[in-house]
């Protein structure tokens, strides 16, 4: 069985940065946990990172969104706490994908080439779950019909606890098994 753990946007600015939010911060130890054991036992991590240059705040999502974070090569760019450790050398079964907006339209590519085809699980956690988390998560079922696509619910934070359960019901809606 193909098993794929997808943590998006994990990263400094989401969780002490720009975008900073205390929920987003209590997920470092559960997240590193996650990714620890689904790497012992043989699965496959994917990491997004959020990515934006200079010009941002120009760009369709940065006036939605006017806050400029994400800016590559940032210390807010990088992956937050001790998921850093996953952005230096090549790691056996992790792989990282520089995202420029909400959702990434090169994830599924980079799913199938990591895990060797079509993951048979997806089970997905990381910020903000009420935008990058449920437009992966479309992505990745779109891409992969067959697949069991899970998100862990207790892994994901928004900005608030509001936007975060409307996320997971419409999530939940839409077939997606919320663990």
């Amino acid at each position: 069985m193909r098993e794929l753990l997808v943590v998006i946007d994990y990263q400094n600015d989401f969780v002490t940065g720009a975008l900073g939010n205390p929920a987003a911060a209590a997920l470092e130890q559960g997240i590193a946990a996650r990714v620890a054991a689904q790497l012992e036992r043989g699965g496959r991590v994917l990491f997004t990172r959020d990515t934006h240059g200079t010009d941002y705040l120009n760009t369709r999502e940065g006036r939605f969104l006017p806050v400029a974070h994400c800016i590559k090569g940032s210390q807010g760019w990088g992956l937050y706490g001790s998921l850093s450790q996953y952005e230096t050398g090549v790691r056996d079964g992790v792989s990282i994908v520089d995202k420029p907006t909400f959702g990434c339209a090169a994830l599924p590519a980079e799913a199938e080439a990591l895990c060797g085809g079509a993951p048979d699980s997806i089970e997905i956690c990381g910020v903000v779950t009420d935008i990058c988390v449920v437009s992966n998560a479309v992505l990745l079922h779109s891409a992969f019909l067959n697949a069991r696509v899970a998100v862990l619910k207790d892994l994901c934070a928004a900005a608030t606890p509001e936007g975060h359960a409307r996320a997971l019901a419409l999530l939940a809606g839409m077939g997606y098994e919320i663990v």
